[in-house]
């Protein structure tokens, strides 16, 4: 199990394929194997391989757990976005990488944009997946019913709340089975330890308003949205990209807030037409 002591704690990391580096910030809850539908699109093939699983003229990618998700550690204290971006900083200084892009979905799009906001010598360009600049009153109400429910109904209370902001209405529709109680069972045995979601949503709610740094970022950057993302919706990615010099946004019709899952195909297009220019 590869795991590294940095910045004061331990995290769970996978790296793997060849080619360009490619970074992968999770969403709050989420742990490495979320990206599994998109790994075959991404990872590339090295030349001792015969893995049909990977894509020619790919990526090596790196995948981590941050503190408090999956295998990782789960120190106390709040998680805020910018101890996650330390931690990051420090995982790819002690994994010798030096030249990478970076691709953050939800609140790891609020850790790439802090990240990527403190001009990184190695950062090459940046996509920011269904992910917000700020808390604003919206969605401060939308995580604060995330710890009540956490705190009055565990684990499962806080799914019950949370997911109706996950599903575009297009895939729920295709696969009410997501919202099965078997479903729920997976999630449940898959989610953080609920200290860790404790943890996880006060430092997500320290997130004041990142835009005036935002002018910082000095690489290529794409901003994707889902149109049916309740979470944040697309006028977030909107000023994302109005706040970054010469991002682009780019909305993904009939989905959600779990882009990945729900448009496999179109996101790994997007990603790799972007990246192969940049790369």
């Amino acid at each position: 199990m590869p795991e590294i002591a940095v910045n004061g704690t331990k995290l769970y990391y996978q790296l793997e394929g060849s080619g360009p580096v490619l970074v992968l910030a999770n969403g709050i809850f989420q742990r490495v194997e979320a990206w599994d539908p998109l790994m075959p699109h991404l990872r590339g093939r090295s030349p001792s391989e015969r893995d049909e699983a990977c894509a020619p003229g790919g990526f090596t990618v790196l995948r981590y757990d941050m503190r408090g998700q999956g295998r990782s550690a789960v120190p106390e204290g709040a998680y805020t976005p910018e101890l996650h971006a330390q931690d990051l900083e420090a995982l790819l200084e002690a994994l010798g990488l030096e030249r990478y892009h970076l691709l953050g979905l939800s609140n790891g799009g609020v850790v790439a944009q802090v990240f990527a906001s403190q001009r990184p010598r190695g950062l090459q360009s940046l996509i920011l997946l269904c992910t917000t600049p700020r808390l604003d009153p919206l969605i401060r109400a939308k995580v604060e019913s995330w710890r009540l429910a956490l705190e009055w109904g565990g684990t499962m209370g806080r799914l019950r709340v949370a997911l109706p902001w996950i599903w575009g209405r297009a895939y729920l529709e295709a696969h009410p089975e997501v919202n099965s109680p078997s479903s729920l069972e997976q999630m449940f045995a898959a989610a953080p330890t609920e200290a860790a979601q404790h943890n996880l949503i006060t430092g997500f709610l320290t997130l004041g308003d990142l835009r005036p740094r935002l002018a910082g970022v000095n690489v290529p950057t794409l901003v994707v949205s889902g149109e049916e993302d309740l979470l944040f919706p697309p006028r977030y990615g909107q000023e994302i990209a109005q706040a970054i010099p010469g991002a682009r946004h780019h909305i993904l019709s009939a989905v959600g807030h779990v882009a990945a899952l729900e448009d496999t195909s179109s996101l790994a297009r997007l990603i790799r037409s972007f990246l192969e220019v940049k790369a």
